[in-house]
């Protein structure tokens, strides 16, 4: 008789009870992940570390972005006792400089170095910049961080930790969002810490880490020469997950760090799309699986479009459940990793509903947005510009 009831229901809703049934194992197993992970913002770090060895950090840099001073001076306050930072832009009219040359003279101790370098190296202009700036790295530890990461004072000794460990290559971290003002930016927001970093949380869990994040990764030097150097990433748009699986499939081992800075996420709408279309289609382009499946985090739009036409199947009740989830998961996020803003449930549906749009939209073509160029995805992730800017002088500052 269930077999007989089941076959009589319409194919369209049926889909809607799989789907959410998929979505609501996900939040669950999310929701187990994120309470018992080590992952926590919100426990103290291990006091005083041993193992600090000489490190060189990597800054490139382009354009005065919102809170760049903050950003980058948090990196000069890092309590460690051998560190290089090396800041590069490609272009002396750069609108960072101002704010590296600020920050080399207020920090007379620091090792700071700022280079200035238009030559290009591939169509990945950042990857290109680290090509130059790498240049001038004395350590033979190289971290590689995005402009607007902000970090804790320890955060340096803290993440290194896994070299003593010689057979780690890389190390990485998950990172939290910190938005600036607007809805827009607040939705950016959610999106990294409600979608990203519970996602991140549950498939590090599931699997060994074989690749690095953006915000904030470190490599050991003999490994990353074992890959080429960054010239070999040069043409990639997922350079840092490239890296670090380039890197595990040298034989090291890429280690996760506890660290979980935050990025500071400053949008309009504009903006905000295009730079998360830029995210779905990299992913599309390096785990197309994964992309796939990862409909079953953001389905409320089409969960809405197969079972609302059904309230008297219960309909509601699914999609009710699912949102619940949603948001104690929003809820566990917030007091697990103390984010910067105060809670907002009600945004959930809004914020869900474009990531469902971005997911669409990613299926609809390969070219991406990217710091004022356009270029489309090839196979693998290859980056393949509409078009090739070639600048030249290069200039060292604070040697």
């Amino acid at each position: 008789m269930t077999a007989n009831f089941l076959l009589s229901l319409p194919p369209a809703y049926l889909f809607g009870l799989g789907l959410a049934a998929a979505s609501g194992a996900y939040l669950l197993l999310a929701l187990w992940r994120v309470a018992m992970s080590r992952f926590d913002t919100a426990l103290p770090r291990a006091a005083s570390p041993s193992f600090l060895p000489p490190v060189t950090v990597l800054k490139p840099l382009c354009g005065a972005e919102p809170r760049l001073y903050e950003c980058l001076r948090s990196f000069c306050e890092q309590d460690y006792p051998d560190m290089q930072i090396v800041f590069g832009v490609g272009d002396s009219g750069d609108g960072a400089i101002p704010v590296v040359k600020r920050l080399i003279a207020e920090f007379p101790g620091r090792d700071l170095a700022l280079v200035i370098d238009g030559g290009v190296h591939g169509s990945n202009l950042k990857v290109g910049n680290l090509v130059n700036m790498a240049r001038l790295a004395k350590h033979d530890i190289i971290a590689v961080s995005d402009s607007d990461i902000l970090v804790a004072r320890d955060c340096l000794a803290q993440f290194v930790t896994p070299f003593a460990d010689p057979s780690t290559g890389a190390v990485t971290c998950l990172y939290k969002a910190a938005p600036a003002s607007g809805l827009a930016s607040k939705l950016g927001a959610l999106f990294i810490n409600d979608w990203f970093l519970a996602s991140a949380m549950v498939d590090a869990d599931m699997r060994e880490v074989a690749y690095c994040f953006g915000p904030l990764s470190a490599v050991r030097r003999d490994a990353l020469e074992a890959i080429g150097g960054f010239a070999r990433l040069t043409s990639q748009l997922a350079d840092d997950f490239m890296m670090g699986n380039l890197i595990a499939a040298s034989g090291y081992k890429v280690r996760l760090s506890h660290v979980v800075p935050s990025t500071v996420v400053a949008e309009n709408f504009s903006s905000l799309f295009w730079h998360e279309l830029r995210w779905a289609r990299t992913v599309k382009a390096v785990r197309p699986f994964d992309h796939f499946l990862s409909v079953i985090m953001e389905p409320l739009p089409l969960l809405a479009a197969l079972l609302l036409p059904y309230p008297f199947l219960g309909g509601w009740a699914v999609l009710a459940a699912i949102v619940m989830l949603r948001m104690a998961l929003h809820c566990l996020l917030h007091a697990r990793f103390s984010f910067t803003y105060s809670a907002c449930p009600w945004l959930l549906p809004l914020r869900e509903g474009l990531c469902f749009a971005v997911w669409v939209a990613s299926y609809l073509g390969s070219d991406v947005h990217w710091r004022h160029r356009r270029f489309v995805i090839g196979s693998g992730g290859e980056l393949i510009p509409q078009a090739v800017r070639v600048q030249s002088a290069i200039t060292v500052v604070g040697l």
